[in-house]
């Protein structure tokens, strides 16, 4: 691709992936990055002749949940919104399970119901399958640790574009699984002759919160949670 031709670039964000290591991390360390503004975190990825195209947020919010949360996680959502970032919510429902612990002395059937988060794999590998076909960038990135994208990669590589991965930091570290190498062997560009993948660290999202309050294009104040913190 010449010079003068800006390399796009669109990024996929699984959003409920990524929250639960930065809950994790604030119920060890009080240290909260609830906050983030992913369009600054990923321009400050970006390299020469870089530019975004359009960044995906995939999330769903559940009626299942107290109401203080939900609250929390719809103004997350309108400061990503006011952020030009597109999200695409899913729904969560309730998986029965069936206990089948021997040692219990109860004979009758036991089910417990677990909540399960409903459509967002779908959703991630429609539009990222989606916008390969319609040429909306020449380069992707997954922002995930779920290797379940794996023939999503290959798909995208078949029409011609370069699929990226970034792992979402957990417990402070920089942890790459079984799961995340096989995801990584698809990430392989041969024309930089190495791997398309980011591995961030807590770190990596210091400096890119959104401000405590702004006003969206609605002149309409979006304040930040009291629980959260600006970082």
């Amino acid at each position: 691709m010449s010079e003068e031709q800006p390399i796009r670039v669109s990024f996929y964000i699984d959003g409920f992936n990524v929250y639960h290591n930065i809950d994790k991390y604030y119920q060890k360390t009080g240290i909260c990055y609830k906050w983030l503004n992913y369009r600054s975190l990923f321009e400050s990825l970006l390299v020469k002749n870089e530019k975004i195209s359009d960044i995906y947020f995939f999330t769903a919010i559940s009626n299942y949940h107290p109401e203080d949360s939900r609250v929390r996680h719809k103004t997350y959502i309108r400061a990503l919104k006011h952020a030009d970032i597109i999200v695409i919510e899913g729904n969560f429902a309730e998986k029965p399970i069936e206990c089948r612990v021997s040692r219990c002395n109860y004979n009758g059937r036991k089910v417990f119901y677990k909540l399960e988060e409903k459509k967002t794999d779908v959703n991630i590998a429609v539009y990222m399958v989606r916008d390969a076909y319609l040429n909306k960038y020449d380069k992707c990135f997954l922002v995930s640790a779920d290797s379940d994208f794996v023939p999503i990669f290959q798909v995208v590589k078949n029409c011609g574009k370069m699929p990226g991965l970034i792992v979402p930091p957990s417990d402070g570290k920089i942890i790459i699984t079984d799961k995340i190498e096989e995801l990584k062997g698809e990430c392989f560009n041969n024309e930089l002759n190495k791997n398309v993948m980011i591995r961030l660290s807590f770190g990596d999202l210091s400096g890119h919160s959104f401000s405590d309050k702004f006003y969206n294009k609605y002149n309409r104040q979006i304040s930040m949670p009291q629980e959260y913190k600006t970082f």
